[in-house]
């Protein structure tokens, strides 16, 4: 057996192209530090990717407490409004009103000894808070002078009587009658 193992088959040949210049060396170190700079690149889109994630996570906590803010200050100016308006009723209410007890006083005022005053009640309603609603039970010979006593004494306090009306059970007069403040 020889001892020269490998056998170089190749030819000489005379029709082969020139080396490449010497500056085309550079084309692989250029690849590498592009592919380096791409995976700068890369790396460093994913880092701002995540911080952007980050950034929309926390902008949608701070819409939903804002939201959830805003909806709580809805409520409350929905109840401070109701508040108000009730209070505006309560000051309509207390603007309708007069004072009852110079109305009790003059009727008592006006009715004499020997008639009686069996049941007396003011009442004034929800709608029309200037309106008083008068009902009187009186007992007594002389009920119809009395009557008119009464609504000249209420005429005093610039009170008419609107629709009144009575009802006669034995001695008993029950009179009924709307109480509406007249223009000063």
């Amino acid at each position: 057996m020889n001892e020269y193992l490998c056998h170089d088959f190749k030819t000489p040949r005379i029709d082969t192209s020139r080396r490449l210049p010497s500056s085309f060396r550079a084309i692989p170190v250029i690849f590498y530090l592009a592919l380096a700079g791409s995976a700068y690149v890369m790396t460093m889109d994913y880092f701002n990717y995540k911080k952007a994630l980050k950034q929309k996570v926390d902008a949608e906590e701070r819409k939903a407490l804002s939201e959830t803010q805003r909806d709580a200050f809805k409520n409350e100016k929905a109840d401070l409004e109701a508040e108000a308006n009730k209070a505006d009723q309560v000051a309509k209410w207390m603007e309708g009103a007069r004072n009852i007890q110079p109305i009790a006083v003059k009727i008592a005022r006006a009715v004499q000894t020997d008639t009686r005053i069996t049941q007396m009640a003011l009442e004034r309603s929800e709608q029309v808070p200037a309106n008083i609603a008068l009902t009187l039970h009186l007992n007594g010979a002389q009920v119809s002078t009395e009557l008119a006593a009464i609504e000249a004494a209420l005429g005093q306090l610039l009170y008419r009587s609107y629709s009144p009306q009575q009802t006669k059970n034995g001695d008993v007069v029950e009179y009924h009658s709307t109480l509406v403040r007249q223009a000063d």
